[in-house]
This record gives structure tokens, C-alpha cells and sequence, in this order.
């Protein structure tokens, strides 16, 4: 095989172009989301068109001779990457063919041959749009640790600095399941692992606990009540986590099973103080930005029970809290302003626990210095900050961030007087996978998930007036690509939805009798949350344009329509098509825009909470939404919208309890209201009977859907009409591994 070395820059094969100057790949003059690795296989295989390249011969070119922990994994999770860039199959291959147990074969025509340019070394390639994408080198101090970094799975050894002996970190595979394995925590002598897992027949989740030396799994609870993110006491003999049991809380458990006690009701992500006296934990929901005021609060409450007390009330919203090694300050993502998404106000945040200080990190600053993406480029920018996964006791912080199209993990470290940061972000692997909720252990050894992601559209046949299914749920989905945001067209031809698929974030429409897809509408900007008009034949959708929000309307392939500027969301057409329910403001208001006059008007406000999702009722004489009344809680509620505008409050009809990003869609009689909410412990889907003569509930709440499985809602992802329940439904799969050097693993 010849060098790589002497690759040619440019050439084309079906509607496809690539760049290997710039590693971009594009598709219709659209540039195309792929990560490094892929992109580097993609080039050695339009290199020898027709050819056979050898599994060997991508290990030796890509990965190094000297790389084997994994190799398997790394290379079949980059070949799945790009044939999901190239819409590409195994089983009807266009482009590349699988050669089994061999490698592998381009077998498109190259339509424009390469020039003559010569190409960049291949060991920059993609990756050079991150500062040192290759390079980083990560030097432990502390423990007596002098160790370099050179990565996950696929191996960095290929992409050190020179030929420097580097002294290697050791990766080792915890878990094998085909299904999802994350969440690890490792015990302080470093000898356990607890961590979650789908061990119940329909994907329900229990928390495991294992040696790390190997053996067989402990398995610790037994219900499937969604139990996740274990945290271990410090001195090993006890286990703290979340579970939905009960409607959700914390919990523990001692390590090797027994009774298991309630700490507090609500919350998320345990975290144990350093002397094992408090648990710190948060509230609000993971689908609602951080940059948004009231949506997380972080608590602390003894471990033995009793009253929880709020840290950092002077932030207007807290998440995802980790101890300091002094166990009087707690790390958070936090968010200073009473306005959202102001990208001035987020950070990483030091709080003591006493309410006397608060320290800004200029973690955000930081961390946007070097280039690091802080979302995924595809979605609507919103400000955020990666959240902060464990402390070690030198000082550095590990996190998970994007880089290109797979998550990475990193570290930044604080400086011990000031509490700022000190220094750039440093990488630490460099893995096929996305590698996140990592897990610091005294020693220097990480614990940390390896995780892939998908998005699919599902359908159930459904009677929506009679409440009754009549069919199984359905993925309806046929092309690579993420699709989130379902909109059902009340005539039951179409289906709206927001998808990655053409290389550009997108509004789509689905005709089922066909199966054709076409583009909505082409921008530069990231489009999202389509809604559908009863014929299907108008769709709004959202643009974030260059730090505003804009909502437009357009025909299939038409030219956009912009309807409303500084209006965050549209929800729902009326049934004539002339009016458009859309949410913005501060807090978020609904409000009603004549689509040929441009007209709005507001129809349901609070002066505190945040009130979004509105539906028209069929006869247009009432409205559902929801209210955010706390961090990550929410009431369904239904008000009347053939009277005075904006609704007072006291003639607002609460249907149900609900998570943030719950809401509500009507039957086309008008006398049923589906809803999701976590009535259960989980996301799942439920109706309620209305009888509009008096506006008021009838009878009780009634399971629709239940969603208990690894399956679960995507970006408030679902609607209902046209005779079907749509569901943008996300699913995960993967594994945990544990990262040591030679010193953590006790080699003197």
C-alpha cells in the first residue's frame, strides 16, 4: 500500500466531495459532521479504489502497530460513523463494502480524480481544528504520579510528541453488555466498581457491583426503579445514588448489598462530602439549559437525614455539584443572570456550603480560549459549560467535552489560593466513543463510561379519541442521521421532524403513504422544533440567527416566512391555520401571532414562573401548557382562549404534575389530553378524559406508553394525530472502562 503521505487533496464520488487539506467532507456543497478517525479510514480507502484494505493495514496506518487495547471496538465504531455519514449500509453497501473477517473495500466511482496538490500529513488531518487535538500531554502531580496520557481504546501512541518514551496508561474494559453499562463510581482503595446497568428483560435499570480485577457482577438492587449514578462513601462501606422509586430521590446502600435507606425525596447525582457527613445533589432536569434562571438548584443534606439546606442562593441557577478536597466548598455549574442565555453569566463556580462565598473559576473563559465546542455544533448554540465530573487531590478537575463528533475526556485544574483556573484544558483520551461520567479514585485511576447515542422516529398506531392503541410501536426511521422534535399533520400524511441527516441541522417532512422525505426549508442556521398545520403543507420551525431567535414558516421547499422575532418557540397551529402559539420572553409567556399580519398577542403569563408548550384545544376555545413551577417540576394546565387575553390565573385548570419539559396534545374530539410526565419515576406518556361542557378532568390519568427501558424521550421529542403517536425516541449503548498508570495500580 502506498504512503499516505502522498495523498492528493481533492476529489468527489457520488454527491460527495472531500478536502483532505482541510479535512471537511461535504455533501451538495453542505459540510458534513465527521470526527477525525473516519474521516482518516475514508481517505485510505478512496486512496485504493476497488482494493481491499486490510483491518491490519488501518490498525498500522491510523492506529500504530503498538496499539491493541481494544482495537476492535475503536475501528468498528469509526467504520459505523462514517457509513452513517455517507447514508452507507453493510447490508446494501454503496460506498463501502465489508469483506468479513479481511477489511475493507470502496466501491463507488471516483467521479473528479484527486489534483495535484499534495495533502497535509494525515497525523493533522481533521483534527487540527482543536488546539493540539493529538498532543495533549497531561503531567500528574501528586501521589508520587509522573504520568502521560496517550489515550483510549483506539491508542494515541501514533500521535505523541517525536519519539518519546512515554510511560502509558493501562485501559481496561469493566464491562461487556450489549446493552448500557455507564455511571461508574470507583470505591477509594480502588479495588470496586459500582456502576448501572440494564439487567431486567426490558432494559430496566439496576445498580452492579464488581471487582475491578474482574469476576462476576454483584447485583445490588433489584426493583429495575431507574437506579443510576452511584457514589461511594468515603470509607467504602456504603453507596449513595438516584433512583425513581417512590417518584424519585436519593438513596444508599452498603456496598455489598442490604437494606436500602432514603436520604432525601428529588434530586440528582449524589455526591458523598470527603468526611462522609453531607450529601451534595441537585434539582431541575438535564433537558433544560443551564443558562436559564430557576432551572437547578443544588442541596446539601445530611447523610443520616433531616432538612435539606440550598447552596449558592446568590446564583440564579446550580447544577451538578462535586465537593472540594476541603469539604467546605462545593464545584457547580452555575448561572449568574435573571435573563437567559447570556453567555457572560454561566461558569464553573466554587460555593461554601456556609453561603458566605462565591468564587467565579473562569472555567467557561477558559475553555473557550482553545476552541473547544461547548455543544454540539448542529444544535441551537446556548450557552453552556461542560459539567464537572470528579476532583482529584491535585487539584485538577476532570470533565467530558465535545470534540468533533465524539466527547472526550479532560482536565483543568484550579489554583489552591485563588480558586481560579490556572492553565489551559488538557486531554486526556481520545476514544472512537463518546467518554463521559468519569470517576476519580485516591490513587490516580478514572473510572468513565463509553457511550453511543442514537435518535430515531417511532410510530404507534392509535385511536386517539377511544385512548386505545392498535399497533405496536414502530421505528419508522430509514437513513443515518439524529432526528429529534416530532410534528404529526392532523390529516395523517406527514410527519415534521428536526434531523442531522443532510450534514446540516434541519426541518424534514416524512409522507408515510410514500416514505419520501424532502427538505422543509435550506439556511445557514441551525433549524429545529418543526410543527406541522393540519394539512402538513406549512411547517414552522425555530432559527437561532447570529444571537436572536426567529420562528418561520414555509412550505416544503418553499422560501421562509419570518413570522416572529425574539420568539423562542412555536407549539401549535390553530385548526384554520391563521394563528400560531409561540413561547419567549422573560419568564416565558405564551402568545398568539396572526400569520399574515404578524399580530401577537398574549394569551397566558406569570410573573415569576415560566409558562411554554401551548396546543389549541380542536374547537379553538381552549388552550393546554405548561407551567414550571420549581426546578425540573412542571403542571399540565388548561386555560380558556375565547376570553379575555392574557387568562387570569385563577381560571387556569391544573390537569396533572409534570417534569419541565413535559406537555400536553388534544384528541381531535377534544375530550382527551395526552401528556408525558414522571408520575412513575419515569418519562412516560399518559392520558387524561376532558369534559369541556364544565372544563374540568374526568376520571383517572390512564397509561399510554410506558418508556422503562433504555428507550426514552428525546428533546421533548412526541406528538399526536392523524391517528398515530410519534415519539423522537433516544437510545444508548455501551460499556465501562477504567484508565490506571503504573503507580495507581500500585508498580513502584
Amino acid at each position: 500500500m502506498g504512503s499516505v503521505h502522498q495523498r492528493p487533496a481533492r476529489l468527489a464520488f457520488g454527491a460527495f466531495e472531500v478536502n483532505a487539506s482541510t479535512g471537511e467532507l461535504s455533501k451538495g456543497g453542505i459540510g458534513v459532521r465527521l470526527g477525525a478517525q473516519p474521516f482518516q479510514i475514508l481517505l485510505i480507502l478512496l486512496e485504493h479504489p476497488g482494493e481491499l484494505v486490510t483491518r491490519e493495514q488501518l490498525r498500522e496506518q491510523i492506529w500504530g502497530e503498538g496499539t491493541f487495547v481494544d482495537f476492535e471496538h475503536g475501528l468498528n465504531t469509526a467504520i459505523n460513523k462514517l457509513r452513517s455519514a455517507l447514508g452507507d449500509s453493510a447490508e446494501r453497501p454503496r460506498y463501502i463494502e465489508t469483506v468479513p473477517g479481511r477489511g475493507y473495500r470502496f466501491i463507488s466511482t471516483i467521479s473528479r480524480p484527486f489534483d495535484s496538490r499534495p495533502a497535509p500529513d494525515p497525523s493533522r488531518g481533521a483534527a487540527t481544528t482543536a488546539p493540539n487535538r493529538w498532543r495533549q500531554v497531561l503531567l500528574w502531580a501528586g501521589f508520587g504520579i509522573a504520568c502521560v496520557t496517550v489515550g483510549f481504546g483506539v491508542g494515541w501512541q501514533s500521535h505523541g510528541r517525536g519519539n518519546e518514551q512515554q510511560p502509558p496508561w493501562t485501559f481496561v474494559r469493566l464491562t461487556a453488555d450489549g446493552g448500557l453499562s455507564d455511571t461508574p463510581a470507583l470505591s477509594p482503595d480502588n479495588k470496586l466498581i459500582a456502576y448501572s446497568s440494564e439487567g431486567g428483560p426490558g432494559g430496566e435499570r439496576d445498580l452492579y457491583l464488581k471487582h475491578v480485577g474482574g469476576g462476576q457482577s454483584i447485583r445490588l438492587t433489584s426493583d429495575g426503579a431507574g437506579n443510576t449514578s452511584p457514589d461511594f462513601s468515603p470509607d467504602g462501606s456504603r453507596i449513595l445514588f438516584r433512583s425513581n422509586r417512590d417518584g424519585g430521590g436519593i438513596y444508599e446502600v452498603p456496598t455489598f448489598g442490604g437494606d436500602i435507606r432514603l436520604v432525601a425525596k428529588g434530586g440528582l447525582n449524589p455526591k458523598s462530602s470527603p468526611d462522609g457527613s453531607q450529601v451534595a445533589y441537585w434539582t431541575g432536569a438535564e433537558s433544560v439549559a443551564a443558562a436559564l434562571p430557576g432551572s437547578g438548584a443544588v442541596w446539601v443534606v445530611p447523610v443520616v437525614g433531616g432538612p435539606p439546606q440550598r447552596v449558592g442562593r446568590n446564583l440564579t441557577a446550580a447544577r451538578w455539584p462535586i465537593w472540594a478536597p476541603d469539604g467546605k466548598h462545593l464545584l457547580v455549574v452555575g448561572y449568574l443572570s435573571s435573563k437567559g442565555f447570556d453567555s457572560s453569566a454561566i461558569d464553573w463556580f466554587l460555593v461554601s456550603t456556609d453561603g458566605r462565598e462565591t468564587i467565579r473559576t473562569g472555567a467557561y473563559r477558559a475553555i473557550t480560549r482553545v476552541g473547544m465546542q461547548l455543544q454540539p455544533n448542529w444544535r441551537t448554540p446556548v450557552p453552556s459549560v461542560p459539567a464537572p465530573s470528579c476532583w482529584s487531590n491535585d487539584g485538577a478537575i476532570v470533565f467530558s467535552n465535545l470534540i468533533g463528533d465524539a466527547e472526550s475526556l479532560w482536565q483543568i485544574s484550579l489554583s489552591p489560593t485563588t480558586g481560579e483556573v490556572s492553565g489551559p484544558p488538557k486531554r486526556l483520551t481520545g476514544g472512537a466513543g463518546n467518554e463521559v461520567n468519569a470517576s476519580c479514585s485516591k490513587s490516580g485511576a478514572l473510572a468513565f463510561a463509553n457511550v453511543e447515542t442514537k435518535s430515531d422516529i417511532w410510530l404507534i398506531p392509535f385511536d386517539l379519541d377511544a385512548g386505545k392503541p392498535r399497533g405496536v410501536r414502530e421505528r419508522i426511521s430509514d437513513r443515518p442521521g439524529w432526528r429529534e422534535t416530532v410534528s404529526l399533520a392532523a390529516s395523517g400524511r406527514y410527519v415534521a421532524f428536526a434531523s442531522y441527516q443532510s450534514g446540516q441541522q434541519s426541518i424534514w417532512l416524512r409522507e408515510f403513504a410514500t416514505g419520501k422525505e424532502m427538505n422543509v426549508a435550506r439556511s445557514q442556521f441551525a433549524e429545529r422544533y418543526p410543527v406541522s398545520n393540519a394539512s402538513g403543507d406549512q411547517i414552522a420551525f425555530s432559527v437561532y440567527e447570529g444571537g436572536k431567535r426567529v420562528v418561520y414558516v414555509s412550505s416544503p421547499g418553499g422560501a421562509p416566512e419570518e413570522i416572529c422575532e425574539g420568539c423562542l418557540r412555536a407549539t401549535d397551529w390553530s385548526r384554520d391555520g391563521k394563528n400560531l402559539l409561540v413561547f419567549g420572553g422573560d419568564p416565558y409567556q405564551i402568545s398568539s401571532v396572526d400569520v399574515r399580519s404578524r399580530q401577537r398577542i398574549a394569551v397566558v403569563k406569570h410573573p415569576q414562573y415560566p409558562v411554554l408548550y401551548g396546543k389549541f384545544a380542536p374547537d379553538n376555545r381552549s388552550i393546554s401548557f405548561t407551567v414550571r413551577v420549581q426546578p425540573g417540576r412542571g403542571r399540565i394546565e388548561v386555560a380558556p382562549y375565547d376570553g379575555p387575553m392574557p387568562v387570569p390565573q385563577d381560571r387556569w385548570i391544573t390537569i396533572a404534575e409534570a417534569g419541565a419539559d413535559d406537555y400536553a396534545n388534544w384528541s381531535p374530539d377534544g375530550k382527551t389530553l395526552y401528556f408525558t410526565s414522571n408520575v412513575d419515576g419515569y418519562n412516560c406518556l399518559w392520558g387524561q378524559q376532558w369534559d369541556a361542557t364544565v372544563h374540568r378532568p374526568t376520571g383517572p390519568v390512564f397509561a399510554v406508553q410506558h418508556l422503562h427501558g433504555r428507550f426514552y424521550f428525546n428533546h421533548g421529542g412526541w406528538s399526536a394525530a392523524g391517528g398515530r403517536i410519534a415519539m423522537s425516541l433516544a437510545e444508548k449503548t455501551g460499556n465501562v472502562w477504567m484508565m490506571s498508570s503504573p503507580v495507581a495500580r500500585g508498580i513502584r
